[in-house]
C-alpha cells in the first residue's frame, strides 16, 4: 500500500514538473518577448537645453516611446547632470549609464581622437561622406567602441568648429607665424597641435573655467567650438569669431553594447531607423545652424570672419602636412594612413 502511496505521489510530481517545463516552453514563444518588454532607460548630454543637439535628444526619446507604444521611456540628463562626457563613457561601458549623446573621451583610448582629426574636411560639401554609416570613420570607430562594451549608433553633427577670441587676429593667413594670441584649447593633441602649427601660443584650461579666463585674460580666445556653443557660452566676452572650419564637431549617440544585444530585432530596426533620422537631420541642419548662430554673434556686436573655399583649402593643407604626421604615435599610423586617403 505504502509503495502504491509513493510511486501515486512522485507520478503527481512528475506531472507538475512536466507541466512547468512546458508551460516555461510555451511562455519563451507566446509569453512576454524581448519586443514587448517595459523598459525605462537613461541618456546622459552634455549640452544645456537651448542647444541644437539637446533638442534633438528630446525629440528622439519622444519618438521612441511613440514608436514602442510606450514600452521604452528614456529619460534625459543634459548639461553634464549625470557627469561630464569621460565618465559618462565609462559609465555607459560600465552598463550603469544606458545611453549617451556625448563627445567621445580619449582617457581609454587615443584613437578615439581621430574623430576629431583638424581638416579631415573642410566644408560641408563631402561631410556626409566622411562620417556616414559606410564611411571609414564609422565602421573604425565603431570598431574601437566595441572594445570598451559600446556601441555607437550613429553621429550627430553640430557644425564646423572656429576660433572664438577678445583679441582681433591680425595675421591669421600668415600660416605658421606668430599670431601673439594665447588660444585655449582641449588637453587633446588633435586640437592643441594643429592651432600650435597655425601660429598660436596654446594654453590648457579646464571647460568649466574658460569664461573666467577670457573674462580675465587668462586666455585670449579659444578653440573647439562651432558658431551655437561660441553663441550660447561666450557671446559676452568674445569680440571675435573666426569660421576656420578646422574640425567637424559631432556628437555620438551611444548605447551600452550588452543592452543593444539584447534588443529585440524589432527594436533593434526601431532605434537604427529613428537614429538614421536623427543623424540625417543633424547633418542637414547643421550648415544653417552655424549660419544663424553666426548672425546671431554679429546682432551681438561680434565681428565674424569667414574664410573663402581656397584660404580654407590653404589652411587644410599646411595642418594636414604638418599637423597629421605628429598624430600618427598618439592615433596610429594606420589610422592616419585611412584617413589620408580619404581627403585625396
Amino acid at each position: 500500500m505504502k509503495k502504491n502511496v509513493m510511486k501515486i505521489a512522485l507520478l503527481a510530481v512528475s506531472l507538475v514538473v512536466l507541466a512547468a517545463c512546458n508551460s516555461k516552453a510555451e511562455g519563451s514563444d507566446n509569453g512576454i518577448s524581448a519586443s514587448e518588454k517595459t523598459q525605462t532607460l537613461r541618456i546622459a548630454g552634455v549640452y544645456p537645453d537651448d542647444h541644437p543637439s539637446t533638442q534633438a535628444l528630446y525629440t528622439f526619446v519622444e519618438q521612441v516611446k511613440e514608436k514602442s507604444e510606450g514600452r521604452i521611456e528614456i529619460k534625459v540628463y543634459p548639461a553634464n547632470q549625470l557627469g561630464d562626457y569621460t565618465t559618462v563613457y565609462e559609465e555607459i561601458g560600465r552598463g550603469t549609464i544606458d545611453m549617451g549623446l556625448i563627445t567621445l573621451p580619449s582617457t581609454l583610448d587615443n584613437r578615439l581622437e581621430m574623430l576629431f582629426v583638424p581638416y579631415l574636411s573642410e566644408s560641408y560639401e563631402n561631410i556626409t561622406d566622411r562620417y556616414n554609416t559606410e564611411s571609414y570613420v564609422f565602421s573604425k570607430i565603431q570598431e574601437i567602441n566595441n572594445e570598451h562594451n559600446v556601441q555607437l549608433l550613429g553621429f550627430h553633427a553640430n557644425g564646423f568648429g572656429g576660433v572664438g577670441t577678445t583679441k582681433e587676429i591680425e595675421n591669421f593667413m600668415e600660416l605658421g607665424e606668430d599670431k601673439d594670441l594665447l588660444l585655449r584649447v582641449a588637453p587633446i593633441d588633435a586640437f592643441r597641435l594643429p592651432m600650435a602649427d597655425i601660429g598660436f601660443r596654446t594654453v590648457t584650461i579646464p571647460y568649466a573655467d574658460l569664461y573666467t579666463a577670457l573674462q580675465t585674460g587668462s586666455a585670449d580666445g579659444w578653440s573647439g567650438g562651432e558658431p551655437a556653443l561660441n553663441y550660447l557660452g561666450f557671446r559676452d566676452v568674445i569680440k571675435y569669431y573666426y569660421q576656420t572650419n578646422d574640425f567637424f564637431n559631432t556628437d555620438s549617440l551611444l548605447m551600452n553594447k550588452g543592452l543593444y544585444d539584447e534588443l529585440s530585432e524589432k527594436d533593434l530596426e526601431m532605434f537604427k531607423e529613428l537614429t538614421e533620422e536623427l543623424v540625417l537631420k543633424s547633418f542637414a541642419n547643421a550648415e544653417e545652424h552655424d549660419q544663424d548662430y553666426r548672425d546671431k554673434m554679429v546682432e551681438e556686436g561680434i565681428n565674424v570672419v569667414e574664410f573663402s573655399n581656397a584660404e580654407l583649402s590653404e589652411i587644410g593643407k599646411h595642418v594636414r602636412a604638418t599637423t597629421w604626421p605628429k598624430l600618427e604615435k598618439r592615433i596610429g599610423k594606420d589610422i592616419i594612413d585611412e584617413l589620408m586617403k580619404t581627403t585625396e
